[in-house]
């Protein structure tokens, strides 16, 4: 089974995110990812922070647009039989979360937010869809 893990890159600071809130961000989500596979090891994950160093560089560059790298991530979003949002605690869904939220639920892929490891491996180890994980 896979799943998207839609996390934070440039947060509530947007475009005016540093790269250092950017990396920060993506360091937390590749931590998280890492938590959650040594729980449920048969879980693929697609973490967009283990890819973005190449978003970055082709978005600086102005090859790519946020909104076709949103684009992009629903088509991933596609792929895969779940959506997992990070939002931690003092947080919002928000930016390119959301517009993955959205995309998910119109297309009908189950999602679950979290803010803690220990809350996402408990839904997907009670949600009936997940049983393989196991």
């Amino acid at each position: 089974m896979k799943l998207y893990l839609s996390h934070s890159i440039r947060g509530s600071a947007g475009s005016n995110a540093s790269h250092d809130i950017q990396a920060a961000n993506c360091a937390e989500a590749i931590k998280i990812a890492d938590e959650i596979r040594l729980e449920l090891p048969k879980l693929e994950l697609y973490v967009p922070a283990e890819n973005e160093t190449f978003v970055q560089i082709a978005y600086e560059c102005k090859y790519i647009s946020e909104k076709e790298i949103l684009d992009v991530d629903c088509k991933i979003i596609d792929t895969c039989s779940g959506v997992i949002i990070y939002v931690p605690k003092g947080d919002a869904l928000q930016g390119g979360r959301l517009v993955e939220y959205r995309y998910a639920t119109a297309i009908y892929k189950p999602v679950f937010l979290f803010s803690t490891v220990a809350q996402v491996i408990e839904q997907l180890r009670t949600a009936h869809w997940c049983g393989d994980l196991l």
